[in-house]
């Protein structure tokens, strides 16, 4: 999809994380996060339909390997998704 869409990206090897579970009394969860990184244009990011595209993208993401959140980080600015239905 980003090669497609945006002219590519370079995923990171797996990282090293934690975050904390509310919805389990504030659990410690350990994980692997993959730490993707996919430069574009002002003109992309704003084109309605790349934006259509990242959000399906996201959202499927998140489904398919049932995440609580997938993030995204933007101009600085982090947007947390955690509504996966198909829309």
């Amino acid at each position: 999809m980003f090669g497609r869409v945006f002219g590519g990206a370079t995923a990171f090897p797996r990282a090293k994380g934690v975050w904390r579970d509310d919805d389990r009394k504030g659990k410690l969860v350990k994980d692997n996060p993959v730490v993707l990184h996919c430069y574009m244009s002002p003109e992309d990011i704003e084109n309605a339909g790349k934006q259509s595209s990242l959000a399906a993208f996201c959202r499927r993401m998140g489904r398919e390997t049932n995440q609580g959140e997938v993030g995204l980080v933007i101009d600085n600015e982090y947007l947390a998704i955690t509504k996966f239905s198909e829309e």
